[in-house]
């Protein structure tokens, strides 16, 4: 199952929020032991690794290094900006991952802003929803 992982659910096990760390880092599991096929951008790990400088540097390296490992990193082109740009996506990065996941013919976006993704074509799914279909 191709699946695209939000930031927000990458950054919720690199920043140890501690109300969804456990559950976000079950999703990156399945993706490490190949139960499921994760995909990212290259706008989203720009931005994650822009929050996570801020804290420290060689973890924000390290954690990019393990995302590439175990994620398909999307490349952002001007075809998934220009459907962005006219698209009912409120947020404009929302719209372009959207965007790449459909390219990349993901079946889910797995994210805590699902409001963010309602005008979305692809299921969009919490952490804890995902888990609960997989049974987890």
């Amino acid at each position: 199952m191709k699946v695209y992982i939000d930031s927000d659910i990458i950054l919720d096990i690199f920043l140890n929020r501690e109300l969804f760390v456990s559950e976000s880092s079950q999703i990156l599991s399945l993706c490490e032991d190949k139960h499921i096929i994760g995909y990212t951008t290259t706008l989203a790990l720009a931005n994650i690794y822009y929050l996570l400088n801020k804290f420290d540097k060689n973890k924000s390296i390290k954690a990019l290094e393990y995302l590439r490992e175990i994620l398909i990193v999307l490349a952002i082109s001007d075809e998934e900006l220009g459907l962005s740009i006219n698209s009912k996506f409120k947020d404009f990065e929302d719209g372009i991952q959207n965007f790449a996941a459909e390219k990349a013919n993901c079946e889910i976006i797995i994210t805590r802003n699902i409001k963010d993704y309602r005008t979305s074509k692809l299921d969009i799914k919490t952490a804890n929803e995902f888990l609960r279909i997989l049974q987890l």
